[in-house]
C-alpha cells in the first residue's frame, strides 16, 4: 500500500535575476547561509522551480509565517542585499512524499 505525506515549504522563488545575483558571489558566502538546520535557508526544488527558504511543518499559524517571513527575508538580504524583494512574494509550496506500507 502506498501513501503520501505532505509538508510544506515557505520559500523565495528563484528566478534567472536572483540566480545571476547568486552565480556572482563567493560560493563560499551562499555555503555560508543555504545549508540543512532550522537557523538557515534551505534549497528545494519542485515541479521544475527552485525555492530558498525554510520548511513549515504540516500545520502552522499565520503569526508564525510571519515571524518565518520576515527571518527568510532577512537572510536572503545577507546574501543578496540590492534585490527587489518587495516584488516577489514567498510562496507555500508543498512537499508530496510517497511513503509505501
Amino acid at each position: 500500500m502506498q501513501y503520501v505525506q505532505i509538508d510544506m515549504f515557505f520559500g523565495f522563488p528563484v528566478d534567472e535575476h536572483f540566480s545571476a545575483a547568486l552565480k556572482s558571489l563567493d560560493p563560499r558566502m551562499i555555503d555560508l547561509y543555504v545549508q540543512e538546520g532550522e537557523a538557515y535557508l534551505q534549497s528545494i526544488e519542485n515541479e521544475g522551480n527552485k525555492y530558498l527558504g525554510k520548511p513549515v511543518g504540516p500545520i502552522t499559524e499565520t503569526s508564525t509565517l510571519e515571524l518565518l517571513q520576515l527571518n527568510i527575508y532577512s537572510i536572503l538580504k545577507k546574501l543578496v542585499p540590492n534585490f527587489p524583494y518587495e516584488t516577489t512574494p514567498l510562496q507555500l509550496v508543498p512537499i508530496v512524499h510517497s511513503l509505501e506500507k
